[in-house]
């Protein structure tokens, strides 16, 4: 009886890695999504009404939710701070700094960003952040479907160990 518990702990806890594997590329998408989002509302701001930065941060952190909007709202309080620190550097502390569940490639196209927010006029950000947005979209196209081939290979990888495990312990 014993065994038979030990076993099924086994394939539990592996099925349990495979669907984490599985609810990470998830958090990848359900990120790119707010941050698309963000961006929009960021765009707005910046390229239409010509708001302030720091404004303009806080209306893209009330449109985006999770670590999103923790990174816009962070941004946004950096943007704020009179010590005279370069935005570039606080927007990638920003990305560095908040749990964005994102690949290096993602981070790269963000990163991009931070030298342009800012600094020049409101056409140069709006342009700007046209080509961040279209640059995010694909990336969340390629995160969609990795979630949606590789989900399911993580999920089946990990009731198959956890079986074959159970089968080499039993």
């Amino acid at each position: 009886m014993t065994r038979i518990l030990g076993a099924v702990l086994v394939v539990a806890g592996c099925a349990a890695l495979g669907l984490a594997g599985a609810a990470r590329l998830d958090g990848r998408v359900w990120d790119l999504d707010e941050l698309s989002a963000g961006l929009d509302a960021l765009q707005r701001e910046l390229g239409w009404r010509l708001a302030p930065l720091p404004d303009a941060l806080d209306t893209a952190a009330g449109a985006a939710r999770g670590p999103a909007a923790q990174f816009f709202a962070r941004c946004a309080q950096g943007a704020r701070m009179p010590d005279g620190q370069a935005f570039q550097q606080i927007w990638a502390e920003g990305l560095s700094g908040v749990p964005l569940r994102l690949a290096a490639e993602d981070k790269s196209a963000l990163e991009r960003l931070g030298p342009v927010l800012g600094r020049y006029d409101g056409d140069s950000q709006r342009l700007a952040l046209e080509e961040a947005l279209a640059g995010l979209h694909a990336l969340r196209a390629s995160a969609a479907d990795d979630r949606l081939r590789l989900g399911r290979v993580y999920g089946v990888l990990g009731v198959t160990a956890g079986l074959f495990a159970a089968i080499l312990l039993i």
